[in-house]
């Protein structure tokens, strides 16, 4: 019976180290799915409408919009959305000093076949809702 529990630890280790090392491929080397880069995009979107919507001041959009490319440079996009995302960040950035100027300046889009794609995942994320962020044109 000794040697049970230790033929136990050594068999979790053994799970643990597996776990860490993985597959060859890292996950960011793929990005997230297109539903999590979604919840992370409409979440931005939803808390940019409602700080416009709740009349915030501008220092407030301004944090809002702040915190927006904070979560969108935290997340890897799935591969053929990488120009996009990049493109988004760098509008975003640049709307910082004016955040209500981001309404008057159309954002990025992604190649059609990539933005048809999210559309029809957009109704099954619920931070998308209301969004019709890459079904409009």
């Amino acid at each position: 019976m000794n040697g049970m529990p230790r033929l136990l630890a050594v068999a979790a280790v053994a799970v643990l180290l597996l776990a860490a090392c993985g597959s060859d491929k890292a996950p960011a080397d793929n990005g997230v799915s297109d539903e999590e880069y979604l919840r992370v995009l409409c979440t931005g979107l939803d808390n940019y409408s409602d700080s416009l919507l709740g009349a915030a001041k501008p220092d407030q959009i301004a944090k809002v919009v702040q915190d927006y490319i904070t979560a969108m440079k935290a997340v890897t996009p799935p591969k053929d959305l990488a120009p996009f995302h990049t493109a988004f960040i760098t509008y975003l950035e640049q709307g910082f000093a004016d955040p209500k100027a981001l309404l008057t300046v159309s954002p990025p889009r992604p190649p059609e076949k990539v933005a048809s794609r999210l559309v029809a995942k957009e109704p099954q994320v619920p931070e998308c809702q209301d969004a019709t962020f890459f079904g409009r044109k």
